[in-house]
């Protein structure tokens, strides 16, 4: 769904632009859907056994074969999770009396044990703050201390498994409340290595003594700087990584993500000083050390040639590296170990990594929003003695962590088949390995032209999968939903959940309540002179707004003639001549709704969610009409955006076990933190009356209001991406000459004309 809601708002106006950053970074860590496949995964805590491997890593020699891991905590904290020989350590911070704890659950019989940290120093109002265990059964924490008088007060604070306090040191002139810690490790000698958000980092002794400090940053330069994780190295010197660009990346800009590099340095503790270890390297999201040089590596075998230094990992993968051979070689991340995904784990979402001392890998994973918190064990088996099971491709543009989120689940409770995520970069590689009939048995239908596809013939007629499902019936889905993704007699996909996105208007100030016609449009913008018809739309936003429902009336694809040079289309450029070539500065001005009261703007660009009805219903005072973007014939103006939609492949060779994973989307559960988070309608009609009776419980909506939303589903069509349009895009780029004034109206539609006609004459 974030995928979803940042293309779907590449058209929208500026205001909402401001509304997704925000969204985006709220939701950032949100994944889609929670559960299991409908074959189920074990209550027990423990999913082990062998597991089969996919196709899809028969060219790997080795496997890492995972083991899915529940500690019996509601609120264990899996991000600072560590283990300490066979044992996994972690604060817990959860009782209701305000009292902490020293958690461990034994990975070798499964029990947990609770331990009350006994500081009496800190009094009754004290916080933790960063942590980190070590091997020898010790606890170092930076506590936050809040006198009753007086400022707040930092201690450095070391205990033992038993809860006991061994030393508490005042470091609050060191790093007082004046800065923040980012980070705090510990070394295999106990010296202590606190990262400060002015760019220092702090060295104290095994006892807490003051060493010195480096720096690995400006104060200036903060917001440019991350860093992505520390860790002792193989070879017992501690490391770090920081990453440049990283307000880029943060921000959900996944072109500065792209451009993002990292550097590994190395801390020199005696001497107080920072090492370049390597440079120019692409953007991970953490390490941890790496498999011993003696043999003793990941899995038991000495066939890794001596081990690596260190192992990185990104979203996607994991990865080897040695410094002895890769740190002359820049831009370099390391040898590639092995996917995520093959070892069913959300890449997204892995907190840590870590080498246990039997040479197992084990990943802790933590999403609150699917309730997908475990651990996972990574056992290292040759690929030929693992059994195997029947590959499933997705096919999609830009998955990320939903879609991930999905498989993983699938996978976990799947034996025979193993789905694989296959990202494209775009929606033009996509559409052309679909139409190259590439392997792929599913096709997430996220920003794509569903129509157009439909009319080719590349997706399988869904009915007959829905006649025969013993899971649900037809008529257990939302009104019209069913008909919005049926093109040509063909149900192309179900979502499991969307949104509206339409046009709404006064309708005191409207002929027709019900709709708009693109003479209309015009006619309005006449009666109300001055008025703006939309606020902070551009040129290019309103052609793809109009082109998105009027392509039909300038192009008829069955007998493949364009009539871009006809009157209707010259007055669509007039009209959209008079939007800006580009959307007004960030600088402070009325709300849209203040703008329409006064009669300034005409229509609002709404969203049909939930907690977005009071918004137009307000607006509007009571007289609200939906009446969606122009169309042909004033009907249908309305965007379905949709989350979790998916086509079988026409040429799919596994269409029984594609429909399973479809039929699992549609009816697994979602968590409350996902219904609270979400802004969406379910199509299944009972998930749908079971969320809405909470909204209008704490909101005080009615369903009348409710309705004013799902009325809009049987005329609506279904969201696509603009960005890689090929029609819309030859307008934009040729109807500037004719905004700039170069040249006259009939000679750009003359071109616009001639290329269309050539690009339907090629796709027809």
């Amino acid at each position: 769904m974030n995928k979803l809601i940042s293309k779907k708002f590449q058209i929208h106006d500026k205001h909402n632009r401001l509304g997704l950053v925000l969204c985006c970074l709220m939701l950032y860590v949100s994944l889609f859907l929670t559960s299991c496949s409908k074959e189920g995964i074990s209550d027990n805590d423990v999913i082990s056994g062998e597991r089969p491997v996919s196709n899809i890593v028969q060219d790997r020699k080795w496997v890492y074969v995972p083991e899915v891991i529940t500690v019996g905590d509601e609120r264990a904290d899996y991000n600072r999770m560590q283990p300490v020989g066979d044992t996994f350590c972690y604060v817990s911070l959860g009782e209701e009396s305000g009292a902490k704890s020293i958690c461990q659950y034994s990975l070798t019989n499964g029990e947990l044990k609770r331990v009350p940290i006994n500081w009496s120093e800190g009094g009754s109002d004290w916080d933790v703050g960063y942590r980190s265990f070590t091997q020898d059964q010790g606890l170092y924490m930076t506590a936050n201390v809040y006198p009753a008088s007086g400022s707040m007060k930092r201690f450095l604070c070391r205990f033992d498994l038993e809860g006991s306090c061994l030393f508490s040191k005042d470091i609050t002139e060191k790093a007082g409340g004046n800065v923040s810690i980012h980070e705090l490790t510990v070394d295999s000698q106990g010296r202590l290595y606190i990262f400060l958000d002015n760019g220092e980092i702090q060295l104290y002794t095994s006892d807490g003594d003051y060493h010195g400090s480096v720096i690995y940053n400006s104060p200036e330069n903060q917001a440019a700087v991350q860093i992505k994780g520390t860790c002792e190295g193989a070879d017992g010197r501690v490391y770090f990584c920081i990453c440049q660009d990283s307000m880029n990346m943060d921000l959900g800009n996944t072109e500065g993500a792209a451009s993002a590099r990292c550097t590994l340095m190395e801390i020199d503790f005696e001497n107080a000083r920072l090492l370049e270890t390597a440079g120019n390297l692409p953007n991970i999201n953490g390490l941890c050390t790496g498999t011993r040089r003696n043999g003793d590596s990941a899995g038991g075998s000495d066939e890794l040639d001596g081990g690596y230094d260190l192992l990185l990992y990104d979203d996607r993968a994991v990865y080897g590296y040695r410094f002895d051979t890769q740190k002359n070689n820049s831009g370099s991340v390391g040898e590639e170990l092995f996917l995520w995904m093959d070892s069913d784990i959300n890449g997204y979402c892995v907190t840590n990594l870590y080498l246990l001392e039997d040479g197992r890998l084990c990943a802790t994973v933590e999403d609150w929003m699917n309730d997908d918190r475990v651990i996972v064990t990574l056992e290292r088996t040759k690929a030929e003695q693992m059994p195997q099971r029947e590959e499933l491709v997705l096919a999609t543009v830009d998955g990320g962590s939903d879609l991930a989120t999905m498989a993983v689940k699938f996978n976990r409770g799947n034996s025979r088949y193993h789905l694989t995520v296959n990202n494209y970069e775009s929606l033009t590689d996509l559409y052309n390995a679909i139409l190259t009939k590439e392997p792929m048995d599913l096709i997430d239908l996220s920003g794509v032209n569903v129509q157009r596809l439909a009319a080719k013939g590349l997706f399988e007629d869904l009915t007959p999968y829905v006649e025969r499902s013993e899971v649900f019936e037809r008529s257990d889905f939302v009104d019209g939903i069913l008909d919005v993704y049926t093109c040509d007699d063909i149900l192309v996909g179900i979502p499991a959940e969307f949104i509206i996105q339409t046009v709404v208007g006064n309708g005191a100030r409207l002929v027709n309540k019900e709709g708009l016609t693109l003479g209309e449009l015009y006619s309005i913008a006449d009666r109300y002179p001055g008025a703006k018809a939309f606020d902070g739309v551009t040129k290019e936003a309103m052609m793809q707004y109009i082109m998105m429902f009027n392509e039909d009336t300038f192009i008829d694809w069955d007998a493949g003639v364009c009539h871009f040079e006809s009157e209707e289309f010259k007055a669509v450029l007039e009209y959209v001549n008079q939007y800006p070539d580009v959307a007004a500065s960030g600088r402070e001005e009325e709300s849209l709704s203040a703008k329409i009261e006064k009669g300034e703007v005409l229509f609002a660009v709404e969203e049909t969610s939930p907690y977005m009805l009071w918004d137009y219903l307000k607006m509007f005072k009571g007289d609200a009409a939906c009446v969606g973007f122009p169309t042909a014939d004033g009907r249908g103006g309305h965007l379905l955006i949709s989350s979790d939609a998916y086509a079988i492949a026409a040429v799919s060779e596994h269409k029984e076990s594609a429909w399973d994973f479809i039929e699992d989307s549609l009816t697994r559960e979602k968590s409350e933190l996902y219904a609270e988070i979400w802004l969406t309608y379910p199509t299944l009609k009972k998930t749908l009356d079971e969320r809405m009776e909470v909204v209008i419980a704490e909101e005080k909506f009615t369903w009348e209001d409710v309705n004013v939303a799902l009325k809009l589903v049987p005329d609506a069509t279904p969201f696509f991406s603009v960005d890689d349009d090929e029609i819309i895009g030859i307008i934009n780029e040729e109807a500037g000459a004719y905004y700039s004034g170069q040249k006259g109206i009939d000679d750009v539609v003359s071109v616009i004309q001639n290329r269309i006609q050539l690009y339907v004459n090629e796709n027809k």
